[in-house]
């Protein structure tokens, strides 16, 4: 199956906001889709999504990913969040923070993520809201890029 991975704009918002709540990462509304969002396309229907924001000059916080069910298992997820890294370090980031549903562990140690206990997170990132938000208290943070040593 081809598809491609395109930069998402206005015309996009509402196929971003109706991947978002069909997965139940959130509420869809274009106030919570990030500045820098990238779509999967398969022919013209958008089947998955990804968000990112910069924080400072060296850090990117991966927002939420979303392929219709149908789509997934053939790559795109992993297509969009290579997309995502990419554009990243091409601006210098080294490091990459997220929060994740447990069951997708494997999904991003698999690409270099680690757990990390919101306490060990560096000053700049912990009170990120991604981290502090009691709607994500449940979820994983993971970061790659950093040490994960108690800074005391």
């Amino acid at each position: 199956m081809a598809f491609k991975i395109i930069k998402a704009d206005r015309r996009h918002r509402r196929d971003i906001g109706r991947l978002i709540r069909e997965a139940k990462i959130g509420s869809g509304s274009q106030s919570s889709i990030p500045a820098y969002t990238w779509v999967a396309k398969v022919g013209n229907e958008i089947v998955g999504y990804a968000g990112l924001d910069l924080v400072g000059d060296r850090t990117a916080i991966l927002h939420g990913i979303a392929v219709k069910r149908e789509f997934r298992h053939q790559g795109i997820g992993s297509a969009l969040i290579n997309r995502r890294m990419e554009f990243a370090r091409q601006r210098g980031i080294s490091v990459f923070a997220l929060v994740t549903m447990y069951y997708l562990f494997n999904f991003y140690k698999k690409r270099g993520f680690k757990t990390c206990p919101r306490g060990l997170l560096p000053d700049f990132l912990k009170n990120y809201p991604q981290f502090t938000a009691q709607r994500y208290k449940k979820c994983a943070v993971m970061v790659n890029g950093i040490s994960l040593r108690r800074h005391d």
